[in-house]
Order: C-alpha cells, then sequence, then structure tokens
C-alpha cells in the first residue's frame, strides 16, 4: 500500500509541476494577443542573488504600474520567459531598457487584469522544461501506480481460485 501512495503522491507532483509550467507557456503565447495599456515604470534595479550552488547571479527588478477599466495595478513580470539575465550586463541592460519614469505599454490578461507582461510571446526553455519533465513524472507515477494495482488484483484473484487437492 506505501508504494501506491508513493506512486500517488509521484503523480500529483508532477501533475502540479506540469500544470505549473504548461500554464507559464500558454501564458507567454497569449500575452501577444492580450489588450494592452500604458505602463509607467515605478523601480528599476539589478538584484544580486549569491548561492553556494549557482554562485551569483543578476535580476532584474522592474516594477510598473497601470490602469484597466479605472482600477490602478501593479506588476512586476518583464517576461514570462523568466528574470534572470546571469551576467550584471545583462541585467544593467534590461534596467536602462526600462528605466524608472519610464512610460511602456504592457499587456495584461483580460480575465485577470493584475496578470500582466511587457515582453510577449516567449515562455523560456525552463517553462517547456518544466512541463515535460511534470507530465513524464506523473505518466511514470501513473504507470506505477496501475502496475502495482494490477498485481495486487492478480494475486488476489490467484489467492481466490480452488487449490488441487
Amino acid at each position: 500500500m506505501m508504494k501506491v501512495m508513493m506512486a500517488g503522491l509521484m503523480m500529483l507532483v508532477g501533475a502540479t509541476l506540469a500544470f505549473g509550467g504548461a500554464r507559464t507557456v500558454v501564458r507567454a503565447h497569449q500575452s501577444a494577443s492580450w489588450p494592452t495599456t500604458e505602463a509607467t515604470i515605478t523601480s528599476s534595479s539589478v538584484e544580486t542573488i549569491r548561492s553556494r550552488r549557482a554562485g551569483v547571479r543578476f535580476h532584474p527588478e522592474v516594477r510598473y504600474q497601470y490602469t484597466v477599466a479605472g482600477t490602478p495595478y501593479s506588476a512586476s513580470t518583464i517576461s514570462f520567459a523568466g528574470g534572470d539575465a546571469g551576467s550584471l550586463t545583462d541585467a544593467q541592460r534590461v534596467t536602462h531598457h526600462y528605466a524608472s519614469g519610464s512610460h511602456v505599454p504592457v499587456h495584461y490578461e483580460p480575465a485577470d487584469p493584475s496578470v500582466a507582461t511587457i515582453e510577449v510571446g516567449n515562455a523560456g526553455i525552463a517553462s517547456y522544461v518544466l512541463a515535460l519533465a511534470g507530465a513524464m513524472l506523473a505518466v511514470i507515477g501513473g504507470w506505477g501506480m496501475w502496475d502495482m494495482l494490477r498485481a495486487e488484483r492478480r494475486e488476489k484473484q490467484r489467492r481466490q481460485r480452488p487449490q488441487p487437492a
């Protein structure tokens, strides 16, 4: 029974990962056709992220405000492709392009205007990998669960057969 529960957990985690990755990919591609409005960049800076495993990375942090149907919103999504530029020069290039106080078009999701991005159409390789790896994990977990339950059912049927005398 523990193996079946582990397979179920594997299937659930895989499905969650696949959903998250696929959702980002879909949003990235749909964002090109979302309505636009003008946003004002409220802050633009480079965040330094240090970790033992990955070393030093640089992340452009761009915040902007916009209004849809009279309701003000604030967001920081530059693109659904992810925000790590890697090198300091690349991160600075992004923050200079989206300088504080400048005005840029922002694409917002019609059903939920709080979801917005200033660069559209690109999901980034990480989202595709996450969706694919999650789907594979879910399929492997589901196959394992099905196989274990099938073997358990066969064993139960074998035990219920009359034994020859």
